[in-house]
């Protein structure tokens, strides 16, 4: 596996511990998400390609969509829905957003380097 600088120098950031969630910039959450799998709460499994495809199961059942930074905001648009956007923070190596852009953030569960799951 190949890790770019970019992404070399934020997994080295959240390897240190953190004292509680810390807001990352549009270019660390780029490095955390582009080309990664979040395995989100409820066994919500989404894969977000690099040319800005997002690709999710729940229940069995696929799901696809777009997703972007925008504004040092992780903004995600199913279907033909408006996109929802959230701020992203971690804590050491958690990460935390909004999952439907309500105002609770919430946990993720684990983010997974590629498309392990064949998301499609």
């Amino acid at each position: 596996m190949r890790i770019s600088k970019s992404s070399f120098i934020f997994l080295a950031a959240l390897a240190g511990c953190a004292a509680h969630p810390v807001a990352m910039s549009g270019d660390e959450i780029t490095a955390a998400i582009k080309d990664h799998t979040a395995l989100l709460p409820g066994g919500f499994a989404e894969y977000y390609a690099p040319d800005g495809s997002l690709y999710g199961m729940s229940d069995g059942q696929p799901y696809e969509g777009k997703w972007e930074v925008r504004n040092d905001m992780f903004c995600t648009a199913l279907s033909d829905d408006p996109a929802v956007c959230s701020q992203m923070s971690h804590d050491g190596d958690t990460l935390y957003w909004s999952l439907d852009g309500e105002k609770k953030i919430s946990r993720v569960n684990r983010v997974l380097p590629g498309n392990p799951r064949n998301l499609n």
